[in-house]
Parts: C-alpha cells; structure tokens; sequence
C-alpha cells in the first residue's frame, strides 16, 4: 500500500488546523487590545475632556475691583498683606506674581490715552483710591508703560534677598561697585554683603584680586607697605600703588595685619541698569499703595 496519499490527507488537515487557530487569535478582544496599544502616542485618538482646558477669569479682590493671573490662595495671600499695611511687602508680591487689575489697569490706560491726546480727563475710579498717592506717584503711574519689559524678574528678586529685595537693592544700589570694602562682622550690613557675596553680586576675601583688595588702605598705608617691602618707589596714584605693591611677594601678609581678609567686599554690577530696576520699584511701590488703602 502506496503511504503517499494518507500523508498528503494528514499534511492538508494539519494546515487547516492551524489556519483556524490564527482565525480565531486574530478575531480575539484581546488580539483586538494589544493592536490598539501599538499605536504610537500621535495616532492615538486624541481626547481633550473640556475639565481639563483651563481658561483665565477674573476674581473679584473687593468691590467694585477685579484681579487677573491670580487664583483663589492668590488673592487671599494678597489681602493679608493689603490688611498689614506693608508697602514694600505689597510691592514684592506684585513683583513675584505680576498679577493684573482690571479697573485700575483700565483707567491708567484711559489716563495715558487722554494725555497722548491733550483730552480732558474723566474719572473712572472712586477718587478715594488715589487719595494715598503724592502728585509725583499719580505722574509715574500714569507715564510708566506697562508693555514695557520688566526688569525685576523672579531670578534677580531671589539674587537680592527674596522677599527682601527692596531693603537689599537699596544697599546695593547706594554703595560703589567694583571697590573694595571693609565690613567687619558687627557691621549692621554684614549679613546683606554675606548673602549678595553667596549669590555672586558681590566678591569676598580671596576672590578679589590682591591689587583691588589693596586699595582698601589709605595712600599712606600703601607707601609705608612700600618702605617695608624695601621698594624704593614714590606713588602719586593708589591704584599704581596698589598693582605695583600686589606683584610684590609679602604684600598679602602685611595687608592682612591690617585687615582680615573675610571683612573685605566687592559689588559686582549687574546687567541690568540700576536706574530702571529703581523706576520700576517705585512704580510697583505706586501701585501698592492703591492696594493698602482698600477696604477689604
């Protein structure tokens, strides 16, 4: 007996088995699940449920006044401090949070359109909420452009104290840049040079040059220093002074009997111009003073 056409028959019903299995995987939920998770994440449907778009909306601060870019602890953060009275603490949130104000914004606009155009000026706010403000604070509030870029940013207000920036800037801004100061530790500004010197606006010690530390000394100073180092030299100019001595070995060791080296400062400028940051911390001081004369 020829075995050719039985195993032809066992071969053909093999086959079909198999054809039927995979006919069954492939109509499968679960076949129909794992394809569904192979589609990369943009061909996937995209489904954006309307609970999750946020839109900006205005909360209302008190009567009759509306704030913007703040949410609900926001505005509760504010009125603490419009009910402390705290200028500079009023001025610092606005600063850190740019919130807008929707009446008061509507009619500094009105009085800047009205002074471009010479027109006569009409009163849109309760006169009450200017009455804390000087003719001079009235004028800046009016004249300074809101579009306009804002210096004092969330970087620089953290590298001048945080929520001290105004009494740190007004340091920095009073004092020298790029010349060496002595600040001994019972120094009342001791602790602002300490926290500008961590953040980089100013030097310490060792980090500034030995001819910019030198020029700490008086003119007599630097000459005896001369006698004493047996430089046979006559110095009209500290600073000659201070950079001929520095290349001298043992002109370190004779400055730091007269000063200890940790007392010694530098302030670095910045890149942002000093009289525009102050501009606009007067405008934002402005402003806050509308804020601390609401009734809340």
């Amino acid at each position: 007996m020829n075995p050719v056409p039985l195993l032809i028959v066992l071969g053909t019903i093999l086959a079909l088995l198999a054809v039927q299995r995979w006919l069954i995987h492939v109509g499968s939920p679960r076949s129909k699940n794992l394809h569904k998770e192979n589609i990369p994440p943009d061909k996937a449907p995209s489904q954006t449920p309307a609970a999750t778009q946020s839109h900006q909306h205005n909360l209302k601060l008190t009567e009759g006044l509306s704030v913007t870019r703040l949410d609900e602890r926001g505005v509760d953060s504010l009125k603490v401090l419009i009910g402390k009275k705290d200028i500079n603490a009023t001025a610092t949130f606005l600063a850190f949070n740019r919130p807008g104000f929707v009446e008061i914004d509507a009619y500094l606009a009105q009085q800047r359109e009205q002074k471009e155009n010479e027109a006569s000026p009409s009163q849109t706010l309760p006169a009450k909420l200017l009455e804390p403000l000087t003719k001079t604070e009235r004028k800046l509030l009016v004249e300074f452009n809101p579009k306009s870029t804002r210096l004092i940013s969330r970087d620089l207000m953290s590298r001048f104290g945080g929520h001290d920036f105004s009494v740190y800037f007004s340091h920095y801004a009073a004092r020298p840049q790029a010349v060496t100061l002595h600040i001994p530790p019972f120094d009342p500004d001791r602790k602002i040079m300490e926290d500008l010197a961590k953040s980089r606006i100013a030097r310490k010690g060792r980090h500034i040059p030995l001819s910019a530390r030198l020029t700490v000394l008086k003119m007599s100073q630097l000459r005896q220093m001369a006698k004493d180092l047996n430089l046979d030299k006559k110095f009209t100019r500290k600073q000659v002074a201070a950079e001929t001595l520095a290349s001298v070995p043992g002109a370190a060791v004779l400055l730091s009997m007269q000063y200890v080296i940790d007392d010694l400062f530098m302030l670095m400028p910045i890149k942002e111009d000093i009289a525009l940051v102050k501009h606009e911390w007067s405008y934002l001081q402005a402003y806050a003073k509308i804020l601390n004369g609401l009734r809340l």
